[in-house]
């Protein structure tokens, strides 16, 4: 089955009006061993209101960073990130919240403290920043683990940690930079449900990066699959699995069918 015939499955969420993200003509270049390596060229994307949308693509093609020069805290070479209609390239902050891949929890903070951390940074008051941390602890489900460090909490709920500090500021776009890459495959795949439950609360457009082809027709309503560096945008697929989503789906024929063809498209271009 092709991918054009896979949208005869039941639509995902719609979203309507102007971008909520755009890249403009994103261009980044890395300097190694005296060397310039081109990352990214003329790199343009746009991120509706709600959506969820998901970067895939080899190792090396630049998803991460564009993430983070959405995020501000990588500079580029040329372009633009406009945000609701603001020009925010080169700033942090303004509505952005990110999660890493390796966690980046203060090994000095517990889970609370974490978790307020950005609210602290933001001048938040004491009471309010602990009640709106207690309040996002309570919903990744770490309650009863409010004052546990770092060390004492396994990867999945490190990650759990991570999530929660980013909602905790409430920003109206998260970024998530392969938060499940470094956990086993049972863990990944809770929180992959978790995620999907917690987005469904927190309404929030989400821009999210793999280099799993499953972790993005699960999650995604749009996956862009990149090129190899310098990074391009290859294909754009509209993901044609209805919501809320179960596991059911990753055995059907659709799924499987269209794993497959995105799989293909990315051995075209892969490199040894």
């Amino acid at each position: 089955m092709s991918i054009a015939r896979a949208k005869s499955v039941p639509a995902p969420r719609q979203t309507h009006g102007a971008p909520k993200l755009e890249a403009r003509g994103i261009t980044k270049f890395y300097t190694r061993d005296g060397n310039r390596l081109l990352v990214l060229q003329d790199f343009s994307l746009s991120v509706a209101e709600l959506e969820f949308l998901v970067l895939l693509g080899p190792s090396g093609c630049g998803k991460s960073t564009l993430l983070r020069i959405i995020d501000g805290i990588e500079p580029c070479d040329a372009g633009q990130i406009i945000l609701d209609g603001k020009d925010v390239t080169g700033t942090t902050g303004a509505g952005r919240g990110m999660v890493f891949q390796g966690f980046e929890l203060f090994p000095w903070r517990t889970v609370m403290g974490n978790v307020a951390f950005g609210l602290e940074v933001a001048g938040v008051g004491s009471k309010e920043r602990m009640d709106i941390a207690r309040e996002y602890v309570n919903l990744v489900g770490l309650n009863g683990f409010e004052n546990s460090y770092p060390h004492e909490l396994s990867g999945g709920m490190q990650q759990r940690v991570g999530i929660a500090r980013a909602l905790a500021i409430n920003p109206t776009i998260l970024m998530m930079d392969e938060p499940y890459g470094a956990l086993d495959v049972q863990t990944r795949e809770l929180l992959q449900d978790e995620l999907l439950n917690i987005w469904e609360k927190q309404r929030k457009t989400v821009v999210f990066v793999t280099h799993s082809i499953e972790e993005a027709l699960y999650l995604a309503d749009r996956i862009v699959v990149m090129s190899p560096r310098p990074g391009r945008i290859e294909q754009v697929i509209e993901v044609p699995f209805a919501r809320p989503r179960s596991d059911e789906i990753k055995s059907t024929p659709e799924f499987l069918d269209l794993r497959r063809d995105i799989w293909q498209s990315l051995k075209k271009g892969a490199r040894v």
